[in-house]
């Protein structure tokens, strides 16, 4: 597979990527460092792609793993040594607590966005997961700048009243 067979096949689900990425890491710079590796990965093997199918099936699963090779790393590295001095302290629950409820927030502004109009949750994504500046938005919709704007105030007013922040 050349350089331009694999832009035109790859390429194009990048976004989808990048939401899969960020919904499992919950992290912007994390979630653009899963897809990189995910590119490195397809073009180290890309003579190998020739019999795929469904790109983005397959693309998904390669990120999926290397998403979960991320957390386990992180996991692993949060894990306290059992030969440090606090090696009997346990987790209290006022930090489960605090991770139950970071939890719950995350799905109640999830919910939100997906609330939202299909104009307004297009334009909020651009500009919160993917931090695009307001001009890049507005020349990616054909909105004028200060609509995308105005989209943006919207949604974040609606989720604010929609979401218990």
């Amino acid at each position: 597979m050349d350089k331009n067979e694999f832009k035109e096949r790859w390429l194009p689900h990048a976004d989808d990527f990048y939401l899969a990425a960020f919904r499992i890491l919950k992290s912007v710079p994390d979630a653009k460092d899963a897809v990189q590796d995910l590119y490195i990965r397809l073009w180290c093997s890309r003579d190998r792609l020739d019999n795929i199918r469904d790109c983005t099936a397959y693309g998904m699963t390669v990120l999926k793993n290397i998403c979960i090779d991320r957390l386990r790393k992180l996991h692993k590295d949060r894990v306290p040594d059992l030969n440090s001095d606090n090696s009997g302290e346990m987790q209290t629950d006022e930090t489960a607590e605090k991770v139950i409820v970071a939890k719950e927030r995350i799905r109640e502004l999830e919910a939100g966005i997906a609330r939202l109009p299909d104009n307004q949750r297009k334009v909020f994504v651009m500009r919160f997961y993917r931090q695009m500046p307001y001009d890049e938005i507005a020349a990616a919709t054909g909105f004028s700048g200060i609509n995308v704007r105005v989209m943006i105030n919207r949604a974040r007013a609606f989720l604010k009243k929609s979401v218990r922040l």
